[in-house]
C-alpha cells in the first residue's frame, strides 16, 4: 500500500487534531489506532528502494568452428568370416581324437577317427569284384573278337556273333558298377577321418571317444576362422541416409572400442550393406571387415563400432559440461552481449575431446554458460568470472565465511 504526500498529510492532521463530522470535532486520541498503521505503511513506502537483484557468478566458453573427423558410433557384435559345424558323414563308433580343445588347427587336420574296420573291408570286397568283373570283360572281349573273325570267315552264324557281343557289353556294365561301388566304399572309408574343413580354431568336444554317431545328425565340434572378424552393426535409417553420400566416395572405415572401454588397435572398412531396412526396427544392418592377426577378438562379443565418415568435417564444438537435458531435449545458456543468458534448444552430434558437435542451434562465436547451469535461468544477468576463480555464485561474504570455517 502507498499513500501520496496530500494523503499523508490529511491523515496526520486527523490524527493530531480529531475527526470534524456533524456532530462536531472529535478527539484525535480516538483515531490514533486508526491511522497509525496508515502512517507505517505511509512511511515505509516513502523510505523503502527496490533491491537489485544480485547476479550470479558464470565461466562461459566461446562455441568454436573446427575440422575434425566425422564419426558415427553403433553398438556392434563380431561375428566369425567363418563358422562350420562338424559332423560326421558316416555312422559308427568314435576311436580317436587327437586334437587339443580349443587350439588352433589347420585345413586338413584330422579331428576325430570312426572305426574304420567295416569301410576297409567294404573296400576290400568291392576291389575283389572289381577285379571279378575286369576278368570276365577281358574275356567277352576275346570271344567277341574270335567270333568277329569267324563271322567274317563264314564259320561262325551271326546269332552267334551277337550273342557274344551282348556278353561282352553285360560285362562292361558290370565292372563299371563295380568300379563305381569301389568309389562310394572308399568315399565311406575317407569319410571315416573327419579332418578341418578350413584354418580356424577348434571348439570343445560334443562326443566322446567311445560313442556312436550318427550320418549328419551328430554335431562333434565347430571351427571358426578368427582372422579376419566381422562386426555387424544396424544405423537407423535416417543416420544411414547422411552416411550414403560419404560411402559414394569410398570404403568406410571401422574401428572399434571393446566393452572395458580400450580400443582395438586394428582397423578395417565396410565391405556390407544390406538390400533393405528392417520394417520392425527401422534399421539397416551393415557389416565391416575387421583384421583380428592376434585373434583376441571372438565371435559374439559386443563392441562399439566407430564410423569415420570424413577424415575432416567443419563442425560447431562447445564443452560438453555446457550442455544440459531435460524433457524438452538438450539446451545451452547462451550469455548475450548485454550479458543476459536465454534458453537454447541444440542438436548435438557426436562427442570429440569432452566437446559435444552442435549440430543446430549454436553458431561460432555464442558464449556458453558452463558452469552454474544450475542457478541461471532465461532473461537473468551474469557476472562472467575467469576459470580457476572463487567459483560461480561465491560473492566475497561466501568467501568470508569460507575462510572462518577454514580458520
Amino acid at each position: 500500500m502507498s499513500l501520496t504526500k496530500s494523503k499523508m498529510q490529511s491523515c496526520r492532521q486527523v490524527c493530531q487534531h480529531g475527526w470534524r463530522d456533524g456532530r462536531g470535532l472529535r478527539p484525535g486520541a480516538l483515531w490514533v489506532a486508526l491511522c497509525l498503521p496508515l502512517l507505517l505503511a505511509g512511511c515505509d513506502a516513502s523510505n523503502s528502494k527496490p533491491k537489485q537483484e544480485a547476479k550470479q557468478q558464470v565461466e562461459v566458453a566461446t562455441a568454436a568452428s573446427a575440422e575434425i573427423p566425422l564419426v558415427e558410433e553403433f553398438v556392434g557384435q563380431t561375428a566369425a568370416v567363418t563358422y562350420v559345424d562338424v559332423r560326421a558323414k558316416v555312422q559308427g563308433y568314435l576311436t580317436e581324437r587327437p586334437f587339443v580343445e580349443g587350439s588352433d588347427v589347420k585345413k586338413g587336420d584330422v579331428l576325430f577317427v570312426i572305426d574304420q574296420r567295416p569301410f576297409q573291408a567294404e573296400v576290400n570286397q568291392n576291389k575283389a569284384e572289381l577285379e571279378q568283373n575286369q576278368g570276365r570283360l577281358d574275356f567277352a572281349k576275346e570271344q567277341l573278337a574270335r567270333y568277329e573273325k569267324l563271322k567274317d570267315e563264314g564259320t561262325a552264324s551271326v546269332q552267334k556273333y551277337e550273342s557274344t557281343r551282348a556278353e561282352a557289353i553285360e560285362a562292361a556294365g558290370e565292372l563299371a558298377a563295380s568300379q563305381a561301388a569301389l568309389q562310394n566304399a572308399q568315399l565311406d572309408l575317407d569319410y571315416a577321418t573327419i579332418t578341418s574343413p578350413i584354418d580356424g580354431r577348434v571348439s570343445n568336444t560334443l562326443v566322446d571317444v567311445g560313442n556312436l554317431v550318427s550320418a549328419e545328425d551328430t554335431l562333434l565340434t565347430t571351427v571358426v576362422q578368427l582372422d579376419p572378424i566381422y562386426v555387424y552393426f544396424s544405423p537407423s535409417e535416417e543416420t544411414y541416409q547422411k552416411m550414403v553420400p560419404f560411402q559414394a566416395k569410398g570404403p568406410l572405415k571401422v574401428s572399434m572400442v571393446l566393452s572395458s572401454g580400450e580400443a582395438f588397435p586394428q582397423e578395417g572398412t565396410v565391405d556390407f550393406v544390406d538390400n533393405k531396412v528392417d520394417p520392425n526396427t527401422g534399421t539397416i544392418k551393415m557389416r565391416a571387415v575387421i583384421p583380428n592377426p592376434d585373434k583376441t577378438l571372438r565371435p559374439g562379443q559386443f563392441v562399439t563400432a566407430k564410423v569415420t565418415l570424413a577424415d575432416k568435417h567443419q563442425v560447431v564444438l562447445i564443452p560438453a559440461e555446457a550442455v544440459a537435458q531435460d524433457e524438452g531435449g538438450h539446451y545451452v545458456y547462451v550469455v548475450g552481449k548485454d550479458d543476459t543468458v536465454n534458453r537454447q534448444d541444440v542438436t548435438i552430434g557426436p562427442e570429440y575431446q569432452a566437446s559435444y558437435v552442435i549440430e543446430k542451434g549454436v553458431k561460432p562465436g555464442d558464449r556458453v554458460v558452463v558452469t552454474g547451469l544450475q542457478k541461471v535461468h532465461a532473461g537473468a544477468a551474469v557476472e562472467i568470472v575467469e576459470p580457476g576463480s572463487n567459483g560461480p555464485g561465491n560473492t566475497g561474504a561466501d568467501k568470508q565465511d569460507a575462510q572462518a570455517a577454514d580458520g
